[in-house]
């Protein structure tokens, strides 16, 4: 942690304060709500990027595992009386259960036909929850799904709420990708040969990696039906894994803070398009489908690294070539003397 602090001390410190004045700020209700959302999306988009960017798989069915632990969550709470706390533990558990049986169902899949695998994931799970209506409402959905004790109440305290849980992913993603074991990931995204030759379980860290994440979207899964109150399964598509792609992408995928920033920068656009939507007379239907497929296909062109690494990239180049010129002008100086 003392390394991390090092490293992203300044960012985290920025971060933060954004993260604390941002409700102040945009005292309007429906910014706080964005806001939410908009954490909910990141805790997801985080988990991802562990996959993508660490582990080196791609994953088309991420908002399968948002919906099966938002569904958890929603029918332990209304179904069987259980308290919002045991429906939230439950979203984490159940599909972090999912996550390893589907994930050692497809350990040997690579490139192309993991995608595939991942993305007939994603339908069966939206399927099954339209066709299981005894239980999951099916199309029509569910409704009267209780708040968190504590931080239902207002906007402002389920922001904050949200925007923790945020901070506490971001903050062990960050150590991971620092650890031994991030390391390890690492090594496996660049050649699965070359980490198999020095020792490293493939099979075992790319499960881990799938687990930990189908975690995360679980988590935000609960924490969405209970903010929500009403769940359909309308959100939980293949829409909403290609807007999940689409964040870790633009941000970076091997940068756990790109996720974020994609994650923001896609909401950001999202809510544009909304706006626009309301003046723009035919606008409305997936014309947001069409704008973050057409993001994505930009990105992968132009910027495949992502926003945040080359970014990064850029500002190591300027500082080089200022401690070049720096290195220069005393080499002058003291020939001048």
């Amino acid at each position: 942690m003392k390394q991390l602090t090092k490293k992203w001390g300044k960012s985290l410190g920025i971060y933060l304060a954004l993260m604390i004045i941002f409700p102040f700020v945009m005292p309007d209700e429906y910014y706080r709500s964005v806001g939410i959302i908009i954490g909910l999306q990141a805790i997801v988009a985080i988990g991802l990027c562990l996959v993508m960017g660490l582990a080196g798989q791609i994953s088309l069915g991420q908002a399968a595992f948002w919906g099966i632990g938002a569904y958890t969550s929603a029918v332990l709470t209304t179904k069987y009386g259980l308290t919002p706390l045991i429906g939230l533990v439950a979203s984490a558990i159940v599909p972090a259960v999912f996550a390893f049986i589907l994930g050692r169902a497809i350990a040997g899949l690579q490139g192309y036909y993991l995608a595939m695998a991942t993305l007939a994931f994603g339908y069966i799970v939206q399927i099954g929850i339209q066709e299981w209506e005894p239980v999951t409402g099916g199309a029509s959905g569910m409704i009267s799904i209780p708040q968190v004790p504590f931080f239902g109440e207002s906007e402002l305290s389920m922001y904050y709420l949200i925007w923790g849980i945020v901070t506490c992913v971001l903050l062990f993603s960050l150590n991971l990708m620092h650890s031994r074991i991030g390391r390890a990931f690492r090594a496996i995204h660049k050649s699965e040969v070359a980490a198999t030759s020095m020792g490293i379980d493939v099979r075992k860290f790319k499960l881990n990696a799938f687990v930990v994440s189908g975690m995360f979207a679980g988590i935000s899964g609960g924490l969405y039906a209970h903010y929500m109150g009403i769940l359909d399964p309308q959100p939980f598509g293949m829409h909403e894994s290609i807007k999940f792609l689409t964040m870790v992408v633009i941000g970076g995928m091997t940068s756990i803070w790109g996720a974020l920033i994609g994650t923001l920068l896609i909401g950001f656009i999202s809510e544009g398009l909304v706006m626009l939507s309301e003046v723009v007379p035919g606008l409305q239907g997936d014309v947001d489908t069409i704008v973050f497929g057409g993001i994505l296909v930009l990105i992968v062109m132009f910027m495949p690294e992502g926003l945040v690494p080359r970014i990064r990239s850029l500002y190591e180049k300027a500082q080089a070539k200022k401690a070049a010129a720096n290195a220069e002008q005393r080499v002058e100086r003291k020939a001048a003397i």
